[in-house]
């Protein structure tokens, strides 16, 4: 799911309300292994990783980054995880579930790849809320688990 404005003044205002309680961004995540607790809030700062371009690592120096989750279901060596977003820095789900020794399923920055998932990990954008811009009205997209990503729960696929 995403936003996009048509306006430039529409898009000043959806900025602003970006790290705002009225900005709800949940996401699901197939991850490789279950984190420790059913539920929790991992708050580790993140910053880039040093003599890196993308990659990202927990660091004390890092900016604020705190991610609510929920697991959702266990499999034998995998789980699907619900998460919200309280801020939002890059690769901010993908860097907290590792740090949790649950990395995203098919992530190759962050975990490892997975054949039935070329060029693609198990992270999925499931429900976006906002108010809207000009009228204030409070509007709600939701996105169910593409199968594609479902199928990785069954222990049984051949994945690697």
């Amino acid at each position: 799911l995403m936003v996009v404005a048509l306006h430039p003044h529409a898009q000043q205002l959806l900025q602003r309300a970006l790290h705002t309680e009225a900005f709800a961004r949940e996401y699901l995540a197939v991850c490789d292994g279950c984190p420790p607790q059913s539920e929790g809030t991992v708050d580790l700062p993140i910053a880039k990783a040093e003599g890196a371009t993308i990659r990202r690592e927990i660091s004390p120096d890092g900016q604020e980054a705190v991610t609510h989750y929920r697991v959702l279901e266990r499999t034998k060596s995998r789980s699907l995880v619900w998460l919200r977003l309280e801020t939002g820095r890059t690769h901010q789900i993908r860097v907290h579930m590792a740090a949790l020794g649950c990395p995203v399923t098919g992530d190759f920055l962050y975990g490892r790849e997975v054949a039935a998932l070329p060029q693609r990990f198990a992270l999925h954008s499931h429900r976006l809320c906002l108010n809207h811009p000009a009228t204030g009205k409070r509007m709600e997209w939701v996105s169910p688990l593409p199968q594609t990503l479902r199928t990785l729960l069954d222990d049984s696929a051949e994945l690697l």
